[in-house]
């Protein structure tokens, strides 16, 4: 939303300096629409791909459990502190 009204601000400016067609005007925003779509769109492919990369590593960790892994060994595959690991993880295990 807020990145439509700078856009509107600076298509505002660039219709002070230089006189556009109603068509033109159309055509630079709809290319503005166009951008912020695929960026939004970006984001929602992101934000699932990082939902469903959550949901195997939450699985890895209670296949790991599961399996008599230590929190100790757990955390060194994650890179955080045992107790980081269990505070984290203990909800999916349980």
């Amino acid at each position: 939303m807020a990145k439509k009204k700078n856009v509107e601000k600076v298509v505002d400016k660039v219709e002070e300096k230089v006189m556009l067609s109603p068509s033109e005007k159309n055509r630079i925003r709809g290319k503005e629409a166009l951008k912020a779509s695929a960026v939004l769109q970006n984001i929602q492919k992101l934000k699932k791909e990082a939902t469903q990369a959550q949901e195997a590593l939450d699985n890895a960790v209670i296949k790991a459990r599961a399996d008599g892994y230590s929190w100790v060994a757990i955390a060194a595959g994650l890179g955080v502190s045992p107790q980081g690991a269990r505070q984290k993880y203990l909800r999916v295990t349980a």
